[in-house]
């Protein structure tokens, strides 16, 4: 999966995942429509230093994050938190 300038998705990414590599592809989790899906995100460098940043002053194993493509070689990176709605099975991202 790929992100393109404007576009904005959420996504759950293991420490392990983004420390291993320096740009390629990652497995995320990508929340859609109440269900989880397993997707290969592509990452470059730019991408994979502001995932790290997540990480850095913590011990988690996994973040939450929104992840926001501004231009060609921009990201913004941001901690979210996903809400699941079990009455109509869906997904509702609150930042």
């Amino acid at each position: 999966m790929k992100i393109d300038v404007g576009q904005r998705f959420d996504f759950e990414v293991d420490r392990e995942d983004i420390e291993e590599i320096e740009e390629g592809s990652i497995i995320a989790t990508w929340y859609h429509m109440g269900s989880p899906i397993y997707v290969e995100l592509m990452v470059n460098k730019s991408l994979v230093k502001e995932i790290r940043k997540i990480f850095k002053d913590n011990l988690r194993k996994t973040a939450l994050v929104s992840i926001t493509r501004v231009s060609k070689s921009r990201y913004v990176v941001e901690p979210t938190v996903v809400l699941v709605n079990k009455q109509g099975n869906g997904i509702t991202t609150v930042k």
